[in-house]
């Protein structure tokens, strides 16, 4: 018996194996089980053993899935590599039990269940409202802890979290982000239409941190090869990682929004024929500060809550032409709506208004067909696809319908708020 023991506790997920098959056999809630579980963690308790069973008990009972970017998001990315086959909530909390804090900082255990509380209050209301009462008393009373301790500081540090909003995740599969901007300079004297291009990289971490890569200008019809050979050097990078897909993200100028980016051609070498980028990878465009002004900043900013929550509905704009400041009333009415359909691309100038009426608004998401030949066609279909539940998902979508159907040239605004790009000041030439 010890051997086998030995030899279970030496392969990958061991422990785990040991503690179910000890459960199975003796019950789920018996004293061995609870003190065959500690005996199997590398940490001293980090809290009074009541509170401890309390929480084991309730994280048991937790059905949540999804739960392994909130280790990352509690260790700030610096903790050590959580092993795939730790999934559940109490498995990743017996996990985070051996990771420490910063001085003053609240220990990640902490920080753990309660991101796993907001997380059942913000987006999974109906999943067990005992269990979440159950949390919500059990944190306080770690925050009565810390006040009978003298530790002020985490008292309301810990009041602050529970007073915020869950972390804005619309997907656990930690992308990797290849973002570039591509806006024109001034017609140099030579008559070249330069454009100045600058790309931000982001690895698979839950943390936004993304890096920025060399600007260079070079005019439009050398920007499609460029944006290949970035995307190529981001593969080659990441080609010894285990890690979720490559989603490229153009910041376009207004000017430049209908650039078909998703057309552009990858090379596949060999006998195939070039892909477009966006049969290969989610391609979605972005606006930033270069459409948005700060003073509706809060609107996008709820308006994409509801998106994270999986609410909120979709505007088609009338095909029929129809007054733009009607529309735009009806958009800053529609609380609840999160996206939006334009009639017409917005390289003429009623698809312009429109686009112009739904940034305004605050509206995340927008579409448009940029064929208007197939307009008709691309309007029955987003009927059917875009709902709720499923527009935290689009971009994931958009690519599967760009993989299954390459005729339809469909260009995807998907502004995530919580993501903004780093500014540095352009570098000047030395006087």
């Amino acid at each position: 018996m010890l051997r086998v023991v030995e030899r279970t506790l030496a392969a990958e997920g061991g422990a785990y194996a040991l503690q179910t098959a000890v459960r199975y056999f003796l019950g789920a809630s018996t004293p061995v089980i609870e003190r065959l579980r500690k005996l199997l963690g590398s940490a001293d308790p980090v809290m009074e053993p009541d509170a401890e069973e309390t929480i084991v008990r309730l994280l048991r009972a937790c059905q949540l899935t999804g739960l392994r970017h909130l280790y990352y998001e509690v260790t700030d990315n610096g903790g050590r590599y959580l092993p795939p086959h730790l999934t559940t909530a109490l498995q990743i909390y017996d996990f985070l039990r051996d990771s420490n804090a910063r001085p003053g900082a609240l220990p990640p255990v902490l920080l753990f269940v309660v991101e796993l509380y907001l997380r059942l209050v913000h987006h999974e209301p109906g999943q067990d409202p005992q269990l979440s009462f159950d949390l919500h008393r059990w944190i306080d009373a770690q925050g009565a802890r810390f006040h009978r301790n003298g530790d002020e500081e985490a008292a309301r540090r810990l009041e602050q979290l529970m007073k915020s909003s869950p972390s804005s995740q619309t997907r656990t599969d930690f992308p990797v982000y290849l973002v570039i901007e591509i806006s024109p300079l001034p017609v140099s004297d030579d008559g070249r239409d330069l454009h100045r291009i600058v790309h931000w990289s982001q690895a698979d971490q839950p943390g936004w941190n993304p890096v920025r890569g060399p600007e260079v200008e070079l005019p439009l019809d050398e920007i499609p090869p460029y944006v290949e050979e970035l995307v190529e050097r981001t593969e080659e990078t990441r080609s010894n990682t285990r890690g979720g897909p490559l989603v490229l993200e153009f910041l376009l100028s207004e000017e430049l929004l209908d650039l078909a980016v998703e057309r552009w051609p990858r090379r596949t070498g060999g006998l195939l024929p070039p892909r477009p980028l966006g049969a290969d990878y989610e391609v979605v465009l972005r606006s930033d500060e270069h459409l948005r002004p700060r003073s509706r900043h809060r609107h996008w900013h709820q308006r994409w809550d509801q998106v994270v929550r999986g609410e909120g509905t979709v505007y088609f704009v009338p095909v029929e032409a129809v007054a733009p400041e009607m529309m735009h009333a009806e958009l800053l009415r529609g609380e609840r709506l999160v996206a939006c359909v334009l009639s017409i691309p917005p390289r003429d100038s009623r698809g312009r208004i429109q686009l112009a009426a739904a940034i305004d608004a605050g509206l995340p998401i927008v579409l448009w067909c940029r064929d208007i030949r197939m307009n008709a066609d691309f309007r029955r279909l987003a009927a059917d696809f875009l709902h709720p539940r499923g527009l935290g998902q689009l971009p994931t979508g958009m690519h599967a319908l760009r993989s299954a159907e390459p005729g339809y040239d469909v260009a995807l605004l998907w502004d995530d708020p919580t993501r903004p790009m780093p500014r540095a000041p352009r570098l000047r030439s030395p006087a």
